[in-house]
């Protein structure tokens, strides 16, 4: 198709996850025509790569998008997956949001007369003078590179994991324990599985501290809204701390996984043959997980000094804060669990090695003057070197909550903001 037949759209949003969904309701309110293209569902990723138990780690006040109505029900719950699923689907069509699903889009390019850009999608070229790159930070599976497991065991990654009936008989290799590693190491371990977990150099957070969530204390130090800048180089590399939504809401120490039985590990650093090799370093993951752990707390503590209660209404006592505790998860082993360096598959039962290793933008149909090597989108506060393409909804674009619930919200407005000046200018 032509530039000059191709159909026009002042603005095209790639992607109907929360992000996408965020920055269409946007552009609706300051009366910006666009459209959603969406390859899947809304909301698909949510929907088709994570496993039936899934709950959300963040409390159900933390979700913040737009005009979004929440049903009733606790603030400090935890949704599980099917229930935010059907949130994105009933907020996307009570708002009457422009989304196409069921389109590709396969490329990006500049128009050849100078005026936008072509969206090369599966039903044909679209025109546009802006676009809005929501298509997601975690989408396709990372697996570490010339790692090859054992014959006859089966090869895993949690985007394709559902439950514990799904995986063959046998003991579990679980390598990775972030978010996603230490929670589906729980869930086997539940399950009666024998568990493996090579863990990883990962924060961990109590669930709850001083009765309250870690993400109301978040909040309240304003640790959430912590822009890019002011926050240490460290802070931004590092992976979301260990914490899980299911049941409740639970810590995931690494310590209370081995009393419950889970056979800790170092990092893996490969597989030959059917005898698989690991750092010597479990010792150092577990300090570092609890070390994160007394700073987070310490932060509440310092916080608490130099800001005493108020006073609560005529004739009361302010308002005292709960005494510091420690989740009983949190309490150290009597030695850290001797870990080998190296293991044979079959003489541990191994069928199955569980990957955890993390996910990466699906960002290949964009040019590459606009990517880094890994894939992730270049910009400064969600602007990238192309005039007229944005970004939304990933990590640290412009505070610590740009690529979660909490506050996507926030960019997609001042992406949307961006659009209309652009086009009205």
């Amino acid at each position: 198709m032509s530039t000059a037949s191709a159909s026009r759209v002042p603005a095209v949003v790639v992607g109907a996850g929360p992000a996408g969904l965020a920055t269409s309701w946007h552009l609706a309110r300051l009366g910006v025509e666009h459209v959603v293209l969406e390859r899947d569902s809304v909301g698909a990723t949510w929907r088709s790569a994570r496993w039936d138990s899934f709950t959300l780690v963040t409390p159900a006040w933390s979700v913040r998008l737009p005009g979004l109505r929440m049903p009733d029900g606790a603030p400090d719950a935890f949704l599980p997956r099917d229930t935010f699923v059907e949130l994105l689907d009933r907020y996307a069509r009570d708002t009457g949001l422009p989304v196409r699903t069921g389109v590709e889009v396969h490329g990006l390019r500049r128009a050849l007369d100078g005026d936008g850009y072509v969206l090369d999608t599966s039903e044909g070229d679209r025109r546009t003078r802006a676009v809005v790159i929501a298509s997601g930070a975690l989408r396709l599976p990372k697996v570490p590179a010339g790692v090859d497991v054992p014959p006859g065991v089966t090869a895993l990654h949690a985007v394709d994991y559902r439950r514990p009936e799904q995986l063959p008989p046998g003991a579990v290799l679980v390598v990775g324990s972030g978010q996603t590693g230490t929670q589906i190491a729980d869930e086997l371990r539940r399950a009666g599985r024998r568990v493996l977990l090579s863990t990883s150099a990962v924060g961990r957070v109590p669930r709850r501290y001083r009765d309250r969530d870690v993400f109301t204390w978040l909040r309240q130090l304003g640790m959430l809204d912590q822009t890019t800048e002011h926050a240490p180089p460290e802070a931004r590399r590092a992976p979301q701390p260990a914490l899980s939504g299911a049941h409740g809401g639970r810590t995931l120490a690494l310590q209370q996984l081995a009393r419950d039985g889970v056979v800790l590990l170092g990092r893996l650093t490969g597989i030959h043959g059917g005898r698989l090799h690991f750092a010597d370093d479990l010792a150092d993951h577990m300090r570092g997980a609890d070390a994160f752990a007394e700073r987070f707390r310490n932060q509440v503590d310092q916080y608490l000094q130099g800001h005493p209660p108020r006073t609560g209404p005529a004739g009361t006592e302010p308002a005292q804060p709960a005494p510091a505790d420690t989740d009983p998860a949190e309490l150290p082993l009597d030695a850290v669990p001797s870990a080998p360096t190296e293991i044979d598959a079959s003489g541990e039962g191994i069928s199955t090695v569980l990957w955890c290793t993390g996910m990466l933008p699906d960002t290949a149909w964009l040019p590459d003057e606009v990517l880094t090597p890994t894939g992730v989108p270049q910009h400064h506060r969600g602007m990238t070197s192309l005039p007229g393409v944005h970004v939304v909804g990933f990590p640290w674009m412009t505070h610590r909550a740009s690529g979660i619930l909490y506050g996507m919200g926030t960019d997609a407005a001042h992406a949307a903001e961006r659009i209309r000046a652009d086009l009205t200018s």
